[in-house]
């Protein structure tokens, strides 16, 4: 009997010691020491939050009006509808600004121009395009003024500006028409830009970068997407996209060097030189990609990795691809942007 009741303990100890070690080795490599932060914004008008993509809290609720865009100026929370809400309470509560921003392009499919608001991490201002023209905020959104610095200037046709983005290297670039192309350098004016040739017209135009590189995007996808490495002053064609598919955003996500685009019921693409290749395995292709955003997590190993998240009108999905060949669904929903 002593023998059976040493065996046992001896057993049980080893068991246990085993059972340690394997908790342990998961808890080392599983184990998230940094997580992320991805803000999530639906097209029925509802702002969700993760740091995991498995739990998700509710910032706003459903209402009915798109999310167009999210953004995080210093610790401040900003999103648009149509008009521009912010929080300085971690998204506890979200207040108008009473400020129009500019129509949808087509209510119905809720079509509308990405980046019509840029943070300038540099000046720490917030440039928002409205009805009313090009207005800034300095204290994050709480309160605006209208635009004045201009090169040459006083500006006259500020109402057709659509879009803004931010190059690496702090530049800011505005786009209205071909004709109404403006830069921003340091603390300097907006300054006209004269190119030697025009993007072609009779169509919309939005703004996107990729470190110091520029895309000009034509939304309606009858000419494509153009890239300029000068500012604006001259505008290159790219290849590979389908035509006649609307063009839903141009993002470069965080951690990632790939540009990708995404259209209505066509797919989603990266740029692979001046060509555009479909990426987008395991998302349908009738979805409308609406956004690409990257996300980095550091395990307690001081492993780290990048996922990319991709935002559709089916659901939320991941790809552990650093070029976003395949994806999975996470969660399903009606999402429109991504931060």
């Amino acid at each position: 009997m002593k023998i059976l009741i040493q065996l046992f303990l001896f057993f049980s100890v080893i068991f246990s010691l085993h059972s340690c070690q394997k908790y342990n080795q998961i808890d080392n490599t599983r184990t998230i020491k940094v997580p992320y932060t991805m803000f999530i914004g639906a097209l029925n008008g509802a702002v969700y939050k993760t740091n995991d993509a498995l739990y998700f809290s509710t910032l706003f609720p459903i209402d009915n009006a798109t999310i167009r865009q999210i953004l995080v100026a210093d610790t401040n929370i900003a999103y648009i509808k149509q008009n521009f809400y912010y929080s300085k309470d971690e998204g506890k509560s979200f207040k108008d600004s009473k400020l129009d921003v500019l129509d949808y392009l087509d209510p119905f499919y809720k079509f509308f121009i990405p980046n019509p608001a840029v943070y300038d991490r540099n000046s720490k201002k917030i440039y928002l395009c409205t009805k009313a023209g090009l207005v800034v905020s300095s204290d994050y959104g709480a309160t605006w003024t209208p635009e004045v610095n201009w090169t040459p200037g006083p500006f006259a046709n500020n109402l057709v500006m659509r879009s803004l983005t931010q190059l690496d290297n702090g530049d800011l670039y505005l786009m209205g028409d071909p004709l109404n192309q403006y830069y921003k350098q340091g603390s300097g004016n907006w300054t006209l830009v004269v190119p030697t040739a025009t993007l072609p017209k009779d169509t919309i135009w939005y703004v996107e970068h990729s470190h110091d590189t520029l895309f000009a995007i034509d939304f309606y996808n009858t000419t494509g997407v153009y890239y300029s490495t000068n500012l604006g002053t001259n505008w290159n064609a790219c290849t590979g996209l389908p035509k006649r598919k609307e063009i839903l955003f141009g993002n470069r996500p965080f951690g990632s060097n790939t540009f990708y685009v995404g259209l209505d019921s066509g797919g989603l693409y990266r740029l692979n030189g001046t060509a555009f290749q479909s990426t987008g395995a395991g998302i349908p292709w009738w979805a409308k990609v609406s956004f690409i955003e990257g996300k980095r997590v550091i395990y307690r190993t001081d492993v780290t990795k990048y996922y990319l998240f991709c935002a559709t009108d089916l659901g939320l999905y991941i790809s552990e691809s650093s070029d976003g060949r395949d994806w999975k669904l996470i969660r399903t929903g009606l999402f429109s942007t991504l931060f």
